[in-house]
């Protein structure tokens, strides 16, 4: 075999071997999403409505959330009453609906701002299933009615500290007077979470309750020893608390955010530090 032949020989065995198999590979591909793209139909919320009420039960939580999804992004006079009516009956029947399609539901639900969607939100609130009660506390947190805050404040001493968490989140974005009392009392909670969005929440009514404990959450030391949270978890705890006393500020709190404006090793942190003084010191000149 002469020394022209072998490159030759090499060329071919690669092409044989992998250029080739992979054209062929890539080609089958792009006639599967071109098969694809030319069977699929738009699905529009009436469309998904019905292949919740009439699809078998494995395939309903994902029209489900399809269906929120397609509601998030379609115009908000895409929502109509009926559709609407249709949402809470599926909602409000567990007998027949799992609990992720109902969560999902109780999702799609909060782009109503209306007094009916926060009733049956409401209802939902008080329902069995932990994801069911997320879902809907999460929705009532964004519609953000004073009607929702009795259900909030009644989930903020059920036995699920994820409940309890998101219904301290819930009752910051609601305005009442009920609302502080609630939140202060969830400051004794024995989970960090819900003490933290309770100061949290406090913090974005006015109320410097929860000072002490956006102080602690402050604390890197505390953080990362006593509660042993991973270096991204500490990031983001601290910059909420830095963001939740800028709303609040009191000479001790603007001393901690001073030092860490200039000392923590968090670049972000840092940034969310200096933030906060600037918040506070416009505040401050107005």
């Amino acid at each position: 075999m002469t020394t022209e032949t072998r490159p030759n020989s090499f060329r071919k065995l690669f092409f044989g071997l992998f250029v080739f198999p992979l054209v062929i590979a890539v080609g089958m591909a792009v006639l599967l999403c071109a098969v694809v793209l030319m069977t699929s139909e738009s699905e529009t919320p009436d469309s998904l409505i019905a292949a919740i009420k009439t699809g078998s039960p494995s395939k309903r939580w994902q029209k489900a959330y399809e269906l929120s999804n397609e509601l998030n992004r379609r115009a908000p006079e895409a929502r109509s009453e009926r559709l609407m009516d249709e949402i809470i009956s599926i909602l409000g029947d567990a007998r027949r609906y799992d609990a992720k399609t109902r969560g999902y539901m109780a999702l799609a639900l909060g782009r109503w701002d209306r007094e009916k969607a926060v009733q049956a939100l409401s209802r939902a609130a008080a329902d069995p299933s932990s994801e069911v009660v997320v879902y809907a506390l999460w929705s009532l947190a964004g519609i953000g009615s004073p009607s929702g805050i009795p259900a909030a404040s009644g989930a903020l001493k059920h036995e699920d500290p994820d409940i309890r968490k998101t219904a301290a989140y819930a009752l910051g974005l609601m305005s009442g007077d009920t609302v502080r009392p609630a939140l202060a009392a969830a400051l004794k909670d024995p989970v960090d979470d819900v003490r933290w969005n309770a100061a949290l929440a406090l913090a974005r009514h006015g109320d410097g309750a929860g000072r002490e404990e956006l102080n602690r959450m402050l604390d890197r030391s505390h953080l990362s020893g006593a509660l042993g949270l991973n270096e991204a978890r500490i990031e983001q705890t601290m910059i909420n608390a830095a963001r939740g006393l800028a709303l609040i500020p009191e000479p001790s709190s603007i001393r901690i955010l001073e030092s860490l404006s200039r000392e923590d090793r968090s670049l972000k942190v840092r940034q969310a530090a200096i933030t906060a003084l600037q918040e506070i010191r416009k505040a401050q000149a107005s």
